[in-house]
C-alpha cells in the first residue's frame, strides 16, 4: 500500500533499474559476485551519503545495526565495500548518473526564466583538496593533492547533466570542449574559461556564451549601444576582442557594469545580440547557481571525504552522491516544491524509514491551536453580585 511505502524504497525505486540491468550485462560488472551487488553498493553509497558516513567502518556499523537497511545492501564488511568501490568499473555509475538525470528531465524543471533566454547552462569546476601521500596520482601543487570536478550544471533542473573528474593540476579551458558543443544553448562560465579562438568557433557554429571580461583584455570598440542613465548598466559596446596575434574573426557584445558587493567595474561578454544588457546581467549572476550547487554537495552529500583513495573509488563515489542529488531532487517535486529543499533532505536523512505520508506530514507547517477567547473579569459586576447574593445594603 502507498501508506506504507517509505522514503528510502520511494528513493531507490526512482533508480532506472532496466538502465542498470543493461549496464551490468555490458560491462560484466557483477560477474563472480555472489553477494555485493551493483545495486546493493549503490544503496550502501547512497545511504553513506544521505547520512553523512564519513569512513567504512561507521558504514560497516550502520549496515549491522539496521535490520530493515539490510534489505537494500546486504551485510557487508567495511573491506568488501572498499574493494567494490575499487574494482568496479566507472563506466556502470556513470550510466546510473545520467539515466538518473534523464528521469529528471521529464519534468518541467523547478527554475523559471523568461523563455526568450533559452536554454542556459553554465560550466564550472570545485577543487577537492586530498591528502598527496594517500592519492600521489592526483597532480596538483608541491606538497598537495586535489582532484577537480568539472560540472555543466543545467540551470532550469537545478541539477548538473555531466561532469568530468581530473587531477587538480588540469586547467579548466582544456575541458571546455568536453561540455561547449550544443548549437542554440547559452552557456555561462567565468574567466577561467576565456579562449578567443573557441570564442570565434562559437560564434561560427552558433552557440551562444556570456562570461566575464579580464581587467587585462584587449578590445576595439566598433559601435556602442545607448544605455539608460542611472541604471545599473554603464555601457553596451560592439567589440573586437585580442590583440594582433589573438584578435578574434567575430563581434560580441562588452557589457560594462558594477559589483554590487564591491563597488568594482567589470565587463560582462557575450555573443547574443537579441537580449537587452539588462537581461544579458541578469543571465549571467545566474551562474552562480553552480556555486551553490557546489557547496551544497560538498556540505550536505560529503563530497570532501573519500573512501577509497584510487581513482576509481573517488568517481564511483562521486557518481553515486550526483545519483542521490537527482533522486532528491525528484523526491522534492513529489512532496512538493512549496516545501524547503534542505529541509526535505534532512527529514529523509533522519527517517529513511518514515512512510511519504509522515514525510509530508513533517514539512506542513503546524497550525497553532485556536485561541479561547476568554471572558474579561468585570470586578464591579462581581462585586454587585456579592452584595446582592448576601442582600448587603
Amino acid at each position: 500500500m502507498a501508506d506504507c511505502t517509505t522514503i528510502f524504497e520511494t528513493l531507490t525505486g526512482f533508480l532506472p533499474k532496466n538502465i542498470l540491468e543493461k549496464a551490468i550485462t555490458e560491462t560484466g560488472a557483477e560477474h563472480g559476485t555472489k553477494k555485493f551487488t551493483v545495486l546493493r553498493q549503490l544503496n550502501t553509497m547512497m545511504y553513506a551519503h544521505l547520512t553523512g558516513t564519513t569512513c567504512l567502518r561507521d558504514i560497516e556499523a550502520g549496515i549491522v545495526a539496521d535490520k530493515r537497511l539490510q534489505e537494500y545492501t546486504g551485510t557487508i564488511s567495511a573491506s568488501q565495500i572498499s574493494r567494490a568501490n575499487r574494482a568496479r568499473d566507472t563506466v556502470i555509475f556513470k550510466q546510473i548518473f545520467e539515466a538518473s538525470l534523464a528521469k529528471l528531465k521529464k519534468h518541467n524543471g523547478i527554475r523559471i526564466i523568461p523563455g526568450s533566454w533559452g536554454m542556459l547552462k553554465a560550466l564550472d569546476s570545485t577543487t577537492v583538496s586530498l591528502c598527496i601521500s594517500l592519492f600521489p596520482w592526483a597532480e596538483y601543487r608541491d606538497k598537495t593533492a586535489a582532484v577537480k570536478i568539472h560540472t555543466l550544471y543545467d540551470i532550469l533542473l537545478g541539477c548538473p547533466e555531466s561532469i568530468v573528474m581530473t587531477e587538480g593540476i588540469i586547467h579548466d579551458k582544456e575541458k571546455m570542449k568536453n561540455f561547449v558543443k550544443e548549437p542554440g544553448i547559452t552557456y555561462l562560465f567565468d574567466r577561467a574559461y576565456l579562449d578567443y579562438k573557441e570564442f570565434d568557433r562559437y560564434c561560427r557554429e552558433g552557440i551562444f556564451f556570456v562570461s566575464r571580461l579580464k581587467k587585462n583584455a584587449i578590445m576595439k570598440v566598433m559601435n556602442e549601444n545607448a544605455v539608460l542613465k542611472g541604471g545599473s548598466i554603464l555601457s553596451d559596446k560592439e567589440v573586437i576582442l585580442g590583440g594582433q596575434s589573438t584578435q578574434m574573426h567575430h563581434p560580441i557584445r562588452a557589457i560594462q557594469v558594477i559589483d554590487s558587493s564591491n563597488g568594482e567595474l567589470f565587463y560582462i561578454i557575450t555573443n547574443r545580440f537579441d537580449l537587452t544588457a539588462e537581461e544579458i546581467a541578469q543571465i549571467y549572476r545566474l551562474r552562480w547557481t553552480i556555486e551553490t550547487f557546489f557547496k551544497w554537495i560538498k556540505q550536505h552529500l560529503k563530497i570532501k571525504k573519500f573512501f577509497g583513495s584510487s581513482f576509481n573509488a573517488v568517481l564511483n563515489q562521486v557518481y553515486s552522491a550526483l545519483t542521490l542529488y537527482c533522486l532528491l531532487l525528484l523526491m522534492h517535486i513529489l512532496v512538493g516544491t512549496k516545501h524547503d529543499f534542505l529541509k526535505t533532505v534532512r527529514l529523509i536523512a533522519k527517517g529513511p524509514w518514515n512512510t511519504l505520508i509522515q514525510l509530508q506530514e513533517d514539512l506542513s507547517p503546524k497550525r497553532p491551536p485556536p485561541k479561547v477567547k476568554q471572558k474579561r473579569f468585570n470586578w464591579k459586576q462581581e462585586f454587585e453580585a456579592v452584595l446582592r447574593r448576601y442582600k448587603v445594603s
